[in-house]
């Protein structure tokens, strides 16, 4: 009897990850409480970068780890870990190295949290509805995100940031108790270190390139919007959070099996054009209308474009080496996400946010259209069926 997608620990899985992702919407509005300390767009990138490159550094590791077994356990030690590093950030007053250090535990925690989280649904979910799997996995991020920026705002409003600090805290801690409830997944594998050079190959190289394109995208967009919004005085960037993860939403649910019967490779490519698309409209920005056409642009291309190069991603690696192969995927991603935040602060800095935000979007469009041209399967339009 073919196994069920919505099983118990599927749905534990989700409640986690809402709870986590609660956690991690409080931290858009970490640029703007930055910028309050009189952080400049430049270092503010850097600070923002920092927890995500410790991230990508430590996910090729843990993605070895995680296959061999210990998913769970990886899930609760990232939660237990992002509840302690928030902590500190109730003290803080000033700018000074300690928020770089105050990063780099933060980006440690995210990586065992979302190595682990894909890494279970690579051994456990079936094979002929991956992006399905991963694609109704996303709403578990951004159902919280939808409330966290309204919620986050209120919370703000009646205890200021201190308050909002403190709320991540009991929320990243609650997200470790799910997956105390969960079955260990069966699929283990013993992939060496040296097994890692095979995600480096070309039919990796497309997926994970994209990857990097859409953490840049989604870096330049949720670092400095927020800041860029609150320079052009338009409220708010919670209506940006709402109708973005309402379009989030709506692709997942509406078209949740387009994934897995439209082929991956076109469906990423578009899905890329859109991002860049609300990206370049983002300067000619003038109110909460045309913020939120931005928003549905942005969020149906994102909607579509991570279940599919997930699935495409695990396509391409079967069962076995599913979490690593979801670790390097997810470490292109991130890294883009620290050259969107780091290399772009600096060009808002010194050349303004249109060419930040013009940049950003020709570099999303022209690098989608040249990967995907030079992939043989998009070439050929192939199925997206799964890995034998």
């Amino acid at each position: 009897m073919p196994r069920s997608l919505y099983d118990k620990d599927y749905v534990l899985l989700n409640i986690s990850n809402s709870l986590y992702s609660l956690y991690a919407t409080v931290f858009i509005f970490l640029p703007a409480y930055l910028y309050r300390l009189n952080v400049r767009e430049g270092e503010i990138g850097l600070i923002m970068a920092t927890g995500t490159l410790v991230s990508v550094a430590l996910k090729p590791v843990n993605g070895l780890f995680v296959d061999r077994g210990g998913r769970t356990a990886f899930l609760v030690t990232g939660a237990l870990l992002a509840s302690a590093s928030t902590v500190p950030w109730l003290f803080v007053t000033e700018r000074g190295a300690h928020l770089f250090a105050f990063r780099i535990f933060q980006g440690a925690a995210y990586s065992f949290f979302a190595t682990a989280s894909y890494a279970y649904i690579a051994a456990s979910a079936p094979a002929d509805r991956r992006g399905e799997a991963l694609g109704v996995f996303g709403l578990s991020f951004f159902i919280p995100t939808a409330l966290g920026g309204w919620l986050g705002e209120w919370v703000i409003g009646q205890a200021g940031f201190r308050g909002l600090f403190l709320s991540a805290t009991v929320a990243a801690f609650l997200s470790a108790l799910p997956p105390l409830g969960m079955k260990e997944p069966e699929a283990r594998s013993r992939l060496s270190p040296a097994s890692l050079l095979d995600f480096f190959s070309r039919g990796y190289f497309t997926p994970n390139s994209a990857g990097f394109l859409f953490g840049m995208a989604y870096g330049s967009i949720f670092t400095f919007l927020p800041v860029f919004l609150l320079i052009r005085k338009i409220p708010s960037i919670g209506v940006f959070l709402v109708v973005y993860a309402v379009s989030v939403i709506a692709t997942r649910t509406l078209a949740r099996r387009l994934a897995d019967r439209m082929p991956r490779e076109r469906l990423s490519l578009i899905s890329l054009l859109l991002l860049g698309a609300g990206i370049l409209a983002i300067p000619f920005l003038s109110g909460p209308v045309s913020l939120s056409l931005v928003a549905v642009v942005s969020g149906i291309g994102h909607g579509f474009l991570f279940p599919s190069l997930s699935a495409l991603i695990l396509d391409r690696a079967g069962k076995e080496r599913g979490g690593i192969a979801m670790a390097m995927f997810t470490g292109a991603f991130d890294m883009g996400l620290v050259f969107g935040a780091g290399a772009f602060g600096f060009v808002a800095e010194h050349m303004g946010y249109g060419v930040m935000f013009f940049s950003a979007a020709a570099l999303t469009a022209a690098g989608a259209l040249f990967f995907f041209t030079q992939d043989p399967a998009f070439r050929k339009a192939a199925s997206p069926g799964p890995a034998p």
